[in-house]
């Protein structure tokens, strides 16, 4: 092996670590759980709603209802070219607005003790208005979950898409959210140095054999 060989081994190294971990939180993740033990019997709704103009997508997996069971899509009120609602809360969820500016999803279940989700949430920004992410659901008497939403559409959350890091707004306690944890990817610098490192000490033993 060359010093010219090990030289632009250590600067693709160097390359790969400068743009290989672009974009590695540009999401909004959340982890979403509603408690609706309370809604009794019958066929709840649920509405997940984004809108605007900056194509963003909201995608919904790992959808788990506590017990209950999904019922039919709401195809009336399924709405938008780019929502997808595929087998619904069985498989998942992806809405995006690239095309319209209100995409919405509704399907009925029967509540069990919980709805939980992850939501997954790409963060383009427009200005002065921001794409926004929201949901609701409705009882078996088709009354929604009250909450504290300001807008009066009783959304249990509401999240405006701007900036890369948006707040999640809260407006009912039957709901909790948290960020998944992500596991911490070594230090460009430190994966840098240690390649820098195994560079130098090849290199000195390719001179050593060849003295």
């Amino acid at each position: 092996m060359t010093t010219k060989t090990l030289f632009r081994m250590a600067v693709t190294l160097a390359t790969l670590l400068a743009f290989g971990q672009r974009g590695a939180f540009a999401d909004s993740i959340e982890d979403v759980t509603v408690n609706t033990s309370s809604l009794g019997a019958g066929s709840s709704e649920v509405f997940f709603i984004l809108t605007g103009t900056a194509g963003n997508t909201a995608t919904l997996s790992g959808i788990l209802l506590g017990g209950g069971s999904a019922g039919a899509v709401d195809l009336t009120n399924t709405t938008g070219a780019g929502t997808n609602p595929g087998n619904g809360l069985a498989s998942g969820v992806s809405l995006n607005d690239a095309t319209n500016f209100l995409n919405v999803f509704a399907q009925s279940f029967t509540a069990g003790n919980s709805l939980t989700f992850v939501l997954d949430l790409t963060t383009s920004v427009v200005s002065p208005n921001p794409d926004q992410f929201s949901f609701a659901i409705l009882d078996p008497s088709g009354n929604p979950i009250p909450t504290s939403d300001p807008t009066g559409f009783d959304n249990l959350m509401a999240i405006n898409l701007d900036s890369a890091s948006p707040t999640t707004n809260i407006y009912s306690n039957l709901l909790s959210v948290t960020s998944p944890t992500a596991t911490p990817e070594p230090s460009s610098l430190l994966l840098l140095a240690s390649g820098l490192l195994a560079f130098s000490i090849a290199h000195k033993r390719f001179r050593a054999r060849c003295a």
